[in-house]
């Protein structure tokens, strides 16, 4: 049986794995892990210009992270008047909330041949515009942008993977620790079924 797709995290030495042992296998790069990167550029922005505010503006900058990461379309009026008041204290801020909701429209897109040109477009706005925060983020859509387009095919993610990881790590917390290594991995195994 051979492996025809390899989903994973944007980490380098997951594909040179996946390139050494399944030759064959489609590279996917992970949707959250993706997606995670413009929510870290646009978090970074809204960070640089909240420090520049004064403490009298800064208050309305106030738990203000929520409120950038909720869906547009999911957004009360209260919460769109808090977020074009906060748009006009720090039209930077702007730019990289248009620049999220920009990128999760390209990443929901069906196939990589429609997506294809939408990411790239998206990549060239984001350059063009002034947000240094940002550059990390192009440089790792740039980096992994077949991989990306591979994603908009298929259903696939590694969310069950991290799941069953967090779910270690936790009981792993919870226990202090264990002495006995095959009771572990009995619990482990009890604990992700």
């Amino acid at each position: 049986m051979s492996v025809k797709y390899f989903v994973c995290d944007m980490n380098p030495h997951f594909r040179r794995v996946a390139q050494i042992c399944f030759q064959n296998a489609v590279i996917v790069a992970d949707r959250y892990h993706v997606v995670r990167q413009v929510y870290w550029a646009m978090e970074r922005v809204r960070k640089t210009e909240q420090n520049k505010l004064s403490k009298r503006l800064r208050k309305y900058f106030k738990k203000s992270r929520s409120l950038l990461s909720k869906s547009i379309e999911k957004l009360t009026e209260e919460e769109m008047n808090r977020l074009s008041l906060m748009f006009e204290i720090a039209p930077r801020l702007a730019d990289a909330y248009r620049l999220k909701n920009e990128f999760l429209s390209v990443i929901r897109t069906k196939s990589s041949a429609d997506g294809k040109q939408k990411l790239l477009d998206w990549l060239q706005s984001a350059e063009i515009m002034d947000l240094s925060e940002f550059y990390d983020c192009t440089k790792a859509y740039r980096n992994w942008f077949h991989e990306i387009l591979n994603s908009m095919d298929v259903p696939w993610s590694n969310g069950f993977i991290e799941g069953c990881n967090n779910k270690t790590k936790v009981l792993k917390r919870v226990c202090f620790g264990m002495r006995s290594f095959p009771n572990f991995r009995k619990r482990i195994l009890f604990c992700n079924t």
